[in-house]
């Protein structure tokens, strides 16, 4: 048994796409306004649904915090599972072997009393599974006009694969050598300094990942912009998938990227700095072609928003 410490995402033509090649849809975007009052309806839905219980008099609620630290051993363990339904999440990786958590819980009410209780009665458990970690928030039920969160700051050894879950917060990840995967539905997604594979999801949010070194990329918004950057070290033979509904898309290869390139956008524009050879038809809000002989894959697409890749 462990030991823990508590602290309280036809013919061919020969055409050469070359640098800095626009291709601009000829539709102006549209639906912005409709995108915005779907996502402020939707997040006053989810706000309802995963731990808040909005009503009448909410903002004359109560507030109180508490933070609790807890350590534990990764000696054999591979991975780490942290999941809070209302909070968000945040996971550096260091030269450490204990998985170090932070988490601060905070709970509203209509007087300072019940706020009081409510937090207390808040549990943050540490399970170890196999080779997995796994981090779990247990919170009371709460009735109307009442609201528990539960925020993380988690260190762990920098070789460790990653997986994160919230329904309203925001994910952060910096430092990582293991594999990563994040789900959050109302907010926004960063990445810094990660070794392993990416797989990124947010419903409504931004996605910005930074000095990536995977060969295996993938990136999923509804409504947000999606910003990948690959380091110098990642292989030309990469495999990215990238899309969003609403928001645009840039991504910058690795030096030397070579396979198949497929960019779409239905209302906006695309620009590459990379020659791409173009074989079939042409069409203003699609480049399908490749660059070099490779076998690399870049699959780039979104709906309502512009393109650039270089």
């Amino acid at each position: 048994m462990l030991g823990y410490t508590i602290l309280v995402k036809t013919r061919e033509t020969g055409l050469n796409w070359t640098n800095q090649a626009g291709l601009k849809g000829d539709r102006k975007m549209k639906k912005n306004s409709f995108a915005k009052a779907s996502l402020t309806f939707l997040l006053c839905l989810l706000i309802a649904a995963v731990g808040c219980r909005i009503g009448p008099g909410s903002w004359r609620q109560s507030k109180y915090e508490r933070i609790e630290q807890l350590s534990a051993p990764m000696a054999d363990i591979e991975a780490m599972d942290v999941d809070t339904g209302f909070g968000s999440i945040k996971v550096i990786g260091g030269d450490v072997t204990d998985c170090k958590i932070e988490a601060k819980i905070c709970a509203r009410a209509p007087n300072a009393e019940e706020a009081k209780q409510l937090a207390e009665k808040v549990k943050i458990k540490i399970e170890p599974v196999g080779k997995t970690l796994n981090i779990i928030v247990d919170k009371p039920k709460v009735r109307n006009n009442r609201c528990i969160s539960v925020s993380f700051d988690i260190i762990v050894p920098k070789k460790t694969n990653i997986e994160c879950s919230t329904s309203y917060g925001s994910i952060k990840l910096r430092d990582i050598q293991g594999n990563v995967n994040v789900r959050t539905s109302f907010a926004s997604i960063e990445c810094e300094n990660i070794e392993g594979s990416v797989d990124v999801e947010t419903s409504y949010g931004q996605i910005k990942c930074r000095n990536i070194t995977s060969t295996d990329i993938n990136a999923r918004s509804s409504f947000g912009s999606v910003e990948i950057a690959c380091s110098p070290e990642t292989s030309p033979e990469i495999d990215a998938d990238i899309a969003t509904s609403y928001g645009n898309i840039e991504f910058a290869t690795p030096p030397g990227f070579s396979g198949r390139v497929d960019l779409e956008t239905s209302f906006g524009s695309i620009r590459t700095d990379l020659p791409i050879t173009v074989k079939g038809r042409i069409s203003k809000d699609r480049i399908k072609g490749s660059v070099g002989q490779g076998n690399g894959k870049l699959r780039l697409k979104t709906s309502f928003g512009s393109i650039k890749i270089k």
